[in-house]
């Protein structure tokens, strides 16, 4: 099986010019996901809020091309400012907790990176994902 791509990204009613990402080689390789308001295209208010609402979209998009939470292998968090560190951390454990607490207890995932910016200033975190489909998915 080659190359799937999982579809395009679309806020407010506008296409995004990037997509939700592809499935490839057994594994999922999911674009950013980013915390906009899917009516306004504005992103949601606060590190905390953002970070659950991108944690959605990953789980959504996975579950989409046939993974789970836990078949997560990469995850990459893209942070504007290292004084939100904290706070992101306790949401995204606090989320990961909630719907992934296998995943958060392996700890085998993750790279911080602190950034200049992302697309729209009021962006505080973005975050990248890949995920592991398993031997037996490429059908």
């Amino acid at each position: 099986m080659g190359k799937r791509g999982l579809g395009k990204v679309v806020h407010a009613g506008r296409e995004m010019v990037w997509g939700k990402g592809a499935v490839a080689g057994g594994f999922v390789f999911l674009s950013g996901a980013e915390a906009r308001a899917d009516d306004t295209d504005d992103p949601v208010e606060g590190v905390a809020a953002q970070s659950e609402l991108a944690l959605e979209r990953i789980k959504a998009r996975l579950e989409e091309a046939g993974a789970r939470l836990d078949d997560v292998v990469k995850f990459v968090w893209y942070l504007t400012d290292r004084a939100l560190e904290q706070e992101f951390y306790a949401a995204r454990d606090g989320w990961l907790a909630r719907h992934a607490p296998k995943l958060l207890a392996e700890r085998s995932y993750a790279s911080t990176l602190l950034i200049v910016g992302l697309a729209k200033p009021e962006m505080l975190v973005e975050i990248d994902c890949i995920a592991w489909l398993g031997v037996d998915s490429r059908g």
